[in-house]
Order: structure tokens, then sequence, then C-alpha cells
């Protein structure tokens, strides 16, 4: 198998999503219309939780959580085929892997190599040293290294597969001489591993100044112009009363864009005292025909909109939407509609084409999360100005996010205005501790 994978280095390796006969999407990492490995793609569609794992959670993981995992271990599959290592020959044979092997993968997990895409079509190049020097070279006065985060979970899928690999070909056999210099090999790997991953939580090179705003005030002043369908700014030739709607809700409600593709017909409530539409859900919808299908991470609640979103809403249902060709078909609310596709439920890739162009217009590199953290912002000083104490804003909060009771998101997404009160009470600090040097002349 090591003869194979080194002859295979020029063969594209990519993420594809496939559906089942049930109609459920599941990601895999193929290579030439096949999958890679088979021991790879049993791990990413199978249980997560091994007899040796920490973590005996009985949910199972997310579409979305699985799909990352795939670009993951599509990133740990290129680089050992490139240094021609068959992982699942060295797990079996009981030797894993040197410290010098483990230390070359992490130098490489630090920094882009251009592995992780959501394009279906996505190629995979070699992860050769002289692409790492290319990397660093080509962002050397910029962002180099990926975020600890990324880091992290690169190193955490390598030990989490290895483990499953481990369980598959040793687990639970009897104690022979040759099992116990075998389980001591995957003790010190694993050590090895972990003793990084956790050493690299308190590393993270890269530093976000807690000051910047998720969009600075003149650019989203900006933004809430441009995106109305009547504005000669508006960078849409089509769509816009659609787009201008999308961008509404994401900015009113703050929800994850997942939310808004998985809305329905169905979830509107026109209530002309309480206008709002029902955040569901339903994982594995089987109405759900796209190839990524929508998801919503959040618990599922009753989102509030203005009477004057509703209007839009409404009118674009009526007209729209009933006159374009296959939206009888289902009852998502944002349809194609042009193309192939037309009448079909919106894509991500659409949804996200759209947010990123009315940021282009506007001048800074927008994503439909960052509307969720200006949300945030936005909502801290209106709760601010109605006099509701911390633990009152934070319950609000975690209530329109749909978070946990125990959720620590909201430190997360508020770091600006928790680096804003800080500045504040340090500033008020200073101005008693340090004389009037104008009235001590």
């Amino acid at each position: 198998m090591v003869d194979f994978a080194m002859n295979a280095l020029s063969v594209n390796v990519q993420v594809k999503i496939y559906k089942d006969i049930n109609g459920y999407s599941f990601p895999a990492v193929i290579r030439d219309g096949l999958p890679c490995c088979l021991y790879l793609n049993a791990y990413l569609n199978g249980n997560h939780n091994s007899p040796l794992s920490k973590s005996k959670s009985k949910q199972s993981p997310s579409f979305y959580t699985i799909k990352k995992y795939a670009y993951e271990l599509k990133f740990l599959y290129c680089f050992f085929i490139d240094k021609g290592i068959d992982l699942v020959e060295r797990v079996a044979s009981g030797t894993f892997l040197s410290i010098e092997e483990i230390d070359s993968y992490i130098r490489t997990c630090k920094f882009y190599v251009g592995t992780e895409s959501d394009s279906e079509d996505s190629t995979v190049v070699s992860l050769t040293d002289k692409r790492i020097r290319d990397a660093i070279h080509a962002t050397s006065n910029s962002q180099s290294e990926v975020s600890a985060h990324t880091f992290n979970q690169r190193l955490n899928r390598l030990k989490a597969y290895i483990e499953f690999l481990y369980v598959c070909h040793h687990y639970d056999k009897a104690e022979t001489k040759q099992q116990i210099s075998t389980d001591d090999q995957f003790n010190k790997f694993k050590l090895y591993i972990s003793t990084v991953i956790s050493s690299s939580r308190k590393d993270n090179t890269i530093t976000k100044d807690a000051f910047e705003s998720a969009i600075p005030s003149d650019k989203f002043f900006n933004l809430l112009d441009v995106i109305q369908e009547c504005s000669p700014d508006n960078p849409f030739k089509s769509s816009k009363l659609r787009n201008q709607i999308i961008a509404q809700i994401l900015i009113d409600s703050g929800v994850r864009v997942g939310a808004v593709l998985k809305l329905k017909v169905s979830d509107l409530i026109d209530d002309w005292g309480n206008p709002r539409f029902l955040l569901t859900r339903t994982p594995n919808d089987p109405t759900d025909t796209r190839r990524l299908p929508a998801a919503n991470k959040t618990k599922a609640l009753s989102v509030p909109i203005s009477r004057d979103l509703m209007k839009f809403i409404k009118l674009y249902i009526e007209t729209v939407r009933k006159s374009t060709p296959n939206s009888h078909e289902h009852d998502f609310l944002f349809i194609s509609e042009k193309g192939r596709t037309i009448g079909k439920p919106m894509s991500y890739n659409a949804m996200y084409k759209v947010i990123k162009t009315i940021g282009g217009c506007v001048g800074i590199a927008l994503h439909p999360h960052l509307l969720r953290h200006k949300w945030n912002e936005i909502f801290e000083n209106k709760a601010k100005a109605k006099g509701f104490s911390p633990d009152k804003i934070e319950d609000l909060r975690k209530y329109a996010m749909g978070w946990v009771e125990d959720s620590k998101m909201a430190s997360v997404y508020n770091e600006f205005q928790l680096a804003v009160t800080v500045a504040e009470i340090s500033s008020k600090n200073q101005s008693q501790s340090v004389p009037n040097l104008r009235d001590s002349k």
C-alpha cells in the first residue's frame, strides 16, 4: 500500500458530498473517484467515541462537524502519503510514528497549505517541504500561521484517527510480548501528541485587536444603505429583493446563516403585533435536497423581526417566489432564481456569495458570521441603554442566540464591548492616580 500511495501523489484528493438511499448527506475523502482509504472513511462516518475516548456523548456529530473532520483527514492523508507513510500499515504492525515524523507533521499543521476548501471539486497538491517554504514566504508580511484552534484540530484528528486504527487492530487482544510492545508504542505516541496539543492551547501566535469592532460604524451604515433594493449602489443586477431580505434577517436577528437557509414559509408567523419566525432543529430533513443540507446549530426558538421586514418577506413570497418554476416543490423560503437550479432551495455557497458581494461593495471582507458578531455589539449597546444589568443582558443574549444555559459564547461575541469597558475603567483609575501636572506648576 505504501508503494501505491507513493505513486498516487500527483492524483487529486478531494472531499465529496454524497447522499445515501435515505437522502442523508455524508462526506467522503476520495482519490480518483474512489475512497482514498477504507479505514479513513470508516472512521469519518462511523462512531467517533472509541472505547478509549473520554467523551461518552451519545449524540452523533452533525453533518457539518463531520464535513470539517473530512478536510482535517484530507490534510493528514496528503501529508503522510507525500512522506511515503501508510498509517494503516504502521499501526497494524505496531510501529506507529517516530518522534521525527510527528514533529514534521506538527510543523506542517501550523501553516496554510491549500488543503481546506468547501469547493466540491477542490484539488489537493502534495505537501512538500518546498510548498511549506512557499506558504511561509507568501504570507511573511501577513498571517503566516493558522489559528491555534485549526492547529489543534489537525493534531486532534491525527490522534483520534491513530486511536481508531489501534482499536481496529489491537484493542482487547491477549497480552503477548508483541502486544505489550505495541501498547507501549501507542501510549508513547498518545502521550507525546497530547502534550503538544495541551501546550499549544496557550500559544496562539495570532493576536486580534479587541478594540476593533466586528464592522466599523461607517462601513456598517454604508452596508445598510447598499443592501436596499432601490439603492443606486446596490451591487446586484438581479435577485435584489431576496438578497436584501437575507442581509436584513442576518443583521436584525443575529441568527446563523444555516438558520436562514433552513427557514421555511411555514415557519413564518405573521402576527401584526409580534411578527416572527420559528428557528427549527430538524436534522436530516428528507425534504432538503441540497448537496449540503441546511443546519441549525442552536436551540429551537422563536425569532422576532420587524413589521417592515415581514412585509418584504411576504412581498417576495407573493411575487418572486410564487412565479419562479419549481418553487412549489418545497417549502424553503429562499430559492435560486436562475440557472439549472432555478426554484430549488438556495445553497450555502450562493448565500455566502451574496454577503461577500455586499462586503466588497462597502470595502470589507464580509461573511455571514461577522454580521452575527455585529448584532451582539448592537444588542449590548441597546440593552445597556435600557438599563439592564450585566446578568440580565447575558440571559437575554443566550435566549436570542439560542445558546444553552451554561454557554460561554457571550464572551467570544462580546470581546469588543468587554475591551471598551476595561479601557473606561482603566482610564478613570489613571486620572485619579496620575497627578495633574498643569496644576502642580
